[in-house]
């Protein structure tokens, strides 16, 4: 007879009565739907059905579930126990595929005490009747905030089912893991992209957040609609070596003959950003760069605008005089020390 002990736990103000047994490894199943399995089961198969048997074999590939196999093994056990519900693993997919290879190595080697000692899991199991919003909240405290977080991805894909799924605000949702909308927005926005372009290359999903997360990339898309797909499709054929160099996709996309480089060429993104830079000193010298903002700031139409307002307003307040005269003077001055003269 198995021994059980009760445990209580209180989700969104629910009181939710659990028990932890021993289970048989062989009658749990795994769970898609956890974020960190329906990632890697995206990466193999996409939208296709995968069977249980799929689930473990892509599990295993993974390193760190081989790493984990290891702990488990030096330990004799398991240090936290599996979630479970209806005999669904909900989380702890990885602890259940070690342990299945554990036996299945102790299997080979004939050695019953090991096939016995690794044949059951411990684990705390949840009343039939616990909704998915509580399953999902406690997935969402243990890995966004608590113990072994969820990679990025693996985030937006929970952060989507809770405000899709179960309605969160993302006021709310931001408030539950103690981030920003923005943060949230973007990373949902993220998630959304990859899927509507059929990217489940999950290495891919931080090159798609900061794509979406550039407000001046944003404001360039706005004007023009191809440079999201020809972005999308640079990603794709690995033209970008890091996710971070898409922090200064916007300086090749404001330079022609870079920009033609990049989509046209299918020059890989360095060698494109090169040619914005040698173009564009402003870029990579802080000092021309806040040259030419003085320079936009004085062209600006709203500026050019105000011109008989300043007129009047220097004509009659002496402090805003002296600014300009001061800066009349003093970039006058400069340029001539460095050579360069009035041209007529």
């Amino acid at each position: 007879m198995n021994k059980i002990s009760k445990n209580e736990i209180v989700v969104l103000d629910q009181k939710i009565q659990t028990r932890i047994e021993e289970m048989d490894i062989f009658k749990l199943k795994y769970w898609k739907e956890n974020p960190r399995v329906n990632a890697i089961i995206k990466q193999k198969y996409g939208d296709m059905v995968s069977s249980d048997e799929d689930i473990e074999k892509e599990l295993w590939e993974k390193d760190s579930v081989k790493d984990l196999f290891k702990d488990i093994e030096r330990h004799g056990g398991l240090i936290d126990e599996i979630l479970v519900k209806d005999n669904t693993v909900l989380e702890g997919n990885s602890r259940l595929c070690a342990y299945r290879h554990l036996y299945k190595r102790a299997e080979a080697k004939h050695d019953e005490d090991e096939m016995l000692k690794w044949s059951y899991i411990r684990a705390r199991i949840l009343p039939t009747e616990t909704s998915m919003e509580v399953i999902f909240s406690i997935l969402g405290t243990w890995h966004i905030k608590g113990k072994t977080q969820w990679d990025t991805y693996e985030k937006a894909a929970y952060l989507k089912r809770m405000n899709i799924d179960y309605g969160y605000s993302l006021k709310d949702i931001a408030g539950s893991i103690s981030q920003t909308e923005k943060f949230v927005k973007d990373l949902i926005e993220a998630h959304d992209l990859m899927v509507e372009n059929n990217v489940y290359t999950l290495d891919k999903f931080s090159y798609f957040y900061e794509l979406v997360k550039n407000r001046k990339i944003k404001e360039l898309a706005d004007k023009d609609p191809t440079i999201y797909p020809n972005t999308i499709q640079a990603i794709t054929e690995n033209r970008f070596k890091r996710g971070e160099e898409i922090r200064d996709l916007h300086k090749v996309l404001k330079d022609k003959k870079a920009k033609r480089e990049f989509f046209d060429e299918n020059f890989e993104f360095k060698d494109a950003l090169d040619t914005a830079k040698g173009r564009h000193p402003e870029y990579e010298d802080s000092f021309y760069n806040q040259i030419k903002k003085i320079t936009k700031i004085i062209n600006d139409h709203s500026v050019v605008e105000r011109i008989e307002e300043i007129q009047y307003e220097i004509k009659n307040d002496v402090n805003k005089k002296y600014i300009l005269e001061q800066l009349y003077r003093v970039i006058n001055s400069f340029c001539r020390k460095v050579g360069i003269k009035n041209q007529k």
